[in-house]
C-alpha cells in the first residue's frame, strides 16, 4: 500500500520519538540481543586487549597494534550485526506485531555476510574520511547511514546497498547529520560519565567496571539500531510513499 510521496515527512523529532517508543515496547528483547551479540567484543577486550595493554604499560614492545586495530573494528561489526537483528523486530513493532528474539536472530543471520563486509568497508571509508579534515568522513557516514536496512529489508548486495543508502539520504543529509550529532553527543557524554565513575585510583577500569560499561553500551547500541530502522522507514515513506506494512511484507 502506498501514499503520495511527501505525505509522511521525515523529521528529527519524529524519528527520535518513535524510536524511543519502539525501544521501550521491546526493551527486554532488543537489549538481550545487543548483550548477546556484544559478548564477542567484551570477550576480546577482557581476554586479549586489557592483558596486552597492561603488559604494554611496562614494555611498549609488547603491544600488538594489529590487535589494537582489530579491537576498534570489532565494535563496529557488533553494532552492524545488532542492527541487522533489531531491524526486523522494529518493523514488526511498527506494524503492530511482536517479534521474538529467535526470529530476530534468524532474520539477521540471513544477511550476516554482506552486513559484516559492508560494516568493515564503511568503517574503513569513514575512518579515512575523518583523517582527511573530518568533513569527508561525516559526509560518508551520513550518506551511508541506512546501508544495513537496504541489505536486510531490500536484499541489496553490498555495493548496491551503499548506492541505495546514498539515494534515500539525498535531500535529508543535513537533518541526518543533526540526528547523528544529537545522538552521538548524548552517547559520548553517557559513555564518558560511566567510564569516569568506574575508574579506580589508578585511572583503570576493573573487570566488573568493563562489564558494566558493556551493559550500558549494549543499551545504547540497541537504541541506535532502532533509530536507524525508524529513520530508514521515514526516508522511504517520504520519498516513495511506501507505508510500513508494504516495507515489512518482505519478511512475510
Amino acid at each position: 500500500m502506498a501514499a503520495e510521496p511527501g505525505t509522511v515527512q521525515f523529521s528529527i523529532g519524529r524519528v527520535i520519538g518513535d524510536s524511543f517508543g519502539v525501544y521501550a515496547r521491546n526493551f527486554v528483547s532488543f537489549t538481550a540481543l545487543a548483550l548477546v551479540i556484544g559478548l564477542v567484543s567484551l570477550a576480546f577486550q577482557l581476554l586479549i586487549l586489557v592483558p596486552m595493554m597492561v603488559s604494554g604499560s611496562q614494555d611498549p614492545t609488547q603491544i600488538n597494534w594489529g590487535l589494537v586495530f582489530l579491537g576498534s573494528v570489532i565494535p563496529m561489526v557488533v553494532n552492524a550485526l545488532t542492527q541487522a537483528t533489531i531491524i526486523y523486530g522494529t518493523f514488526q513493532d511498527l506494524r503492530g506485531q511482536r517479534a521474538g528474539i529467535g526470529d530476530c536472530i534468524t532474520r539477521g543471520l540471513i544477511s550476516i555476510v554482506p552486513v559484516i563486509i559492508g560494516s568493515i568497508l564503511l568503517s574503513l571509508g569513514v575512518s579515512v574520511g575523518l583523517m582527511l579534515i573530518i568533513v569527508p568522513g561525516l559526509i560518508l557516514l551520513v550518506m551511508w547511514w541506512v546501508y544495513i536496512p537496504a541489505i536486510v529489508v531490500e536484499s541489496k548486495g553490498i555495493f548496491e546497498a551503499f548506492g541505495r543508502s546514498r539515494e534515500l539520504t539525498r535531500g535529508r543529509r543535513w537533518h541526518l547529520l543533526g540526528l547523528i550529532l544529537i545522538v552521538g553527543i548524548v552517547v559520548l557524554i553517557v559513555s564518558f560519565a560511566i567510564g569516569k565513575a568506574l575508574q579506580d585510583a589508578t585511572g583503570q577500569v576493573s573487570t566488573v567496571g568493563s562489564i558494566i560499561q558493556y551493559a550500558v553500551l549494549s543499551v545504547l547500541t540497541a537504541f541506535n539500531s532502532v533509530l536507524v530502522a525508524v529513520g530508514y522507514y521515514y526516508l522511504r515513506a517520504e520519498k516513495e510513499g511506501t507505508d510500513v506494512n508494504a516495507i515489512a511484507s518482505i519478511f512475510d
